[in-house]
């Protein structure tokens, strides 16, 4: 209890945590439940009051009341579209003789989503920053599409496979055949083999042959595929260097000897990154010049699931990708539809775009599906790279990805800063100064002031007071949300 009230008196309102005033269940808590539910899940907290410096223990007035209507109301659907909250995501806490209510909300299923209240979907909420905001008209169609996914399995209407590049269906049929001659590809027609792997199909009814809208996507004409995808956007940037802008850029809009699809853009960008990855070398102990090991694999799978997991119907952002001195950015419209947990973890896969998915995995440039996230999760712990972070909202996905450790990754620290930050990093657990000076043979001067660097930049924490301070890692070593959630579970499961 003493732990709980010190967390209670210290926790501040931030994209998972919700603090209320409660005499009775507020009618905002409604608002915070769908929001909640439509993004990354929380922490509702009812009987705190936020405060500076600490926040102010209220208890709520009549639990038993509030409790009564918190169930009562989410088995009404015309109150809520639906109950994501179980008896053991609610838990009362007694502090100083005042009732707490805390109460964990879940992430909703995609399928599910949006979330709403008062039977209007227009209720639907989603949380922003340390507050909720009313759904938009494109996030809710955002929502609809991801409850829904294989839009690209639908007819590209009254588009023929004249709207497709015929360079590029000829080049994709030479390199799948050879990965499966016996299938006899190369000797159909393109009509017959795109009608064979499933990239097109003749209607039933009618007998007119409709080319699926992932099919234009990845094999199309350029103008074609902006008739059904105005927003479609490709863009590749070379950022390494000083270039206060760009060294190289591969985009949709400008000038090209290829028709800008899907097929064609990842072939030009896999083979710049390649050229690129060719170029970067480390060297060991013996001054040997050894290539990145296995990165080429992860920059490719990374490629593929920018590309094939994107939503092409949203407007904003456009699909990104960017390569900077020592790491990577993948950006792409749409929210990813596992976690990022499970995307590290493997064995689930929700790809948006079935058929993208499929002419790629037919070309051999991906993991079988599920065990793309692990692939590029290994690379990096056996290279002893900075771990991959990935973002994902409702608006967009971004991934990043290093070829450098996680000191390297800040390269304005000082060598002496470099050194300590290196040496907690790799401890497994928090090094007093006494311990830095004796490992590294630094001075206790150089020390103190390198921790005082790495404390002001929030790379280190301090841990204890007076002679038993110690220091630890201070920044998140994977992306900061699919940190907070695996906190929340961690906290939900304590707590129970």
């Amino acid at each position: 209890m003493d732990d709980m009230k010190e967390w209670l008196l210290n926790i501040h309102e931030n994209y998972f945590v919700e603090l209320k005033k409660a005499n009775e269940l507020p009618s905002s808590f409604w608002e915070t439940y769908s929001s909640f539910s439509n993004t990354s899940g929380g922490l509702i907290i009812l009987g705190v009051l936020e405060g500076e410096p600490q926040n102010e223990i209220l208890g709520v007035g009549n639990p038993e009341k509030i409790l009564t209507s918190l169930w009562d109301q989410l088995s009404n659907t015309n109150k809520v579209s639906y109950r994501n909250i179980d008896n053991q995501d609610v838990n009362t806490y007694i502090i100083d003789g005042k009732t707490i209510v805390i109460i964990y909300v879940k992430e909703a299923a995609e399928s599910m989503k949006p979330i709403y209240i008062g039977n209007k979907l227009e209720n639907s909420w989603i949380r922003t920053g340390d507050g909720d905001r009313r759904a938009t008209k494109e996030e809710l169609a955002a929502f609809m599409r991801n409850a829904q996914p294989g839009y690209d399995n639908l007819a590209a209407e009254n588009f023929t496979i004249d709207d497709l590049d015929l360079d590029s269906v000829i080049t994709y049929k030479e390199r799948v055949s050879k990965r499966f001659p016996k299938k006899r590809y190369i000797e159909m027609d393109n009509q017959d083999f795109l009608n064979e792997i499933g990239a097109c199909y003749i209607d039933r009814n009618t007998r007119v042959f409709k080319v699926k809208r992932g099919t234009l996507l990845f094999l199309g004409k350029c103008n074609s595929i902006k008739a059904v995808f105005p927003h479609f956007h490709l863009d590749f940037f070379n950022r390494r260097g000083n270039n206060p802008r760009w060294s190289d850029r591969v985009s949709d809009d400008e000038p090209s000897d290829y028709e800008m699809n899907l097929y064609n853009f990842f072939n030009i960008v896999y083979e710049k990154i390649k050229v690129l990855l060719q170029e970067s070398f480390v060297l060991d102990e013996g001054q040997q010049r050894l290539p990145l090991s296995d990165f080429d694999e992860t920059i490719r799978e990374c490629l593929v699931n920018c590309l094939a997991h994107a939503d092409y119907v949203q407007g904003y952002p456009s699909v990104k990708i960017e390569v900077f001195d020592g790491w990577f950015n993948f950006i792409n419209p749409g929210k990813m539809l596992i976690s990022p947990q499970q995307f590290f973890l493997g064995g689930d896969s929700r790809p948006r775009n079935e058929t993208i998915m499929k002419l790629f995995r037919l070309l051999g440039v991906s993991e079988r599906q599920g065990f793309g996230g692990p692939l590029i999760y290994k690379v990096a712990m056996q290279n002893d790279y900075k771990r991959p972070e990935i973002l994902t909202n409702i608006e967009r996905t971004e991934l990043k990805v290093w070829s450098i450790d996680l000191v390297d990754s800040y390269p304005d620290l000082a060598l002496d800063d470099k050194n300590v930050l290196r040496y907690i990093v790799k401890s497994s657990q928090a090094q007093s100064v006494n311990g830095i000076k004796k490992a590294l043979n630094m001075t206790e001067y150089r020390v103190r002031n390198s921790i005082r660097t790495l404390e002001g930049e929030e790379l280190i924490k301090r841990i204890g007071n007076g002679p038993s301070t110690k220091y630890t890692i201070g920044i998140e070593s994977v992306e900061f949300i699919t940190q907070m959630q695996m906190a929340m579970d961690i906290l939900k499961k304590q707590i129970n």
